[in-house]
């Protein structure tokens, strides 16, 4: 079995419409450090604002571990409210020998487990 490949030009839909538009030195410069932040060449950014879509800023470094390290606490607590989830009453019971504070544990994780997906949420867009 073999594939084909198809062009690039191929591809895209095909655009025969132009616009010139003119900017000033100072808004040429926005342009491109926005489009730069967004990881993007300026001629798509500035077709996507002009269409209405808002392109988002790339995260740097430091974002992208603090997103990782918050995703794998989260993974965590998932995995250790669903541990607790699946036990019988019972079992739950003598971990926590209290019943008020098991439940008020469990309702502070699914808590944080929201807030953290709020979070990520403004990270992700």
């Amino acid at each position: 079995m073999t594939k084909t490949k198809t062009k690039t030009s191929e591809k895209r839909q095909n655009k025969g419409y132009h616009i010139d538009v003119r900017f000033t030195e100072e808004e040429y410069k926005q342009i491109v450090a926005n489009a730069a932040k967004c990881g993007m060449p300026k001629s798509l950014y500035v077709h996507n604002t002009v269409l209405g879509h808002q392109p988002k800023q790339l995260m740097t470094e430091g974002q992208e571990e603090a997103l990782k390290s918050l995703s794998a606490a989260r993974s965590e607590l998932v995995g250790i409210r669903n541990a607790l989830h699946g036990l019988p009453q019972e079992v739950r019971k003598r971990y926590f020998k209290n019943e008020r504070f098991m439940e008020a544990w469990i309702e502070g994780i699914n808590y944080l487990i929201r807030q953290w997906d709020a979070i990520r949420e403004k990270f992700m867009g």
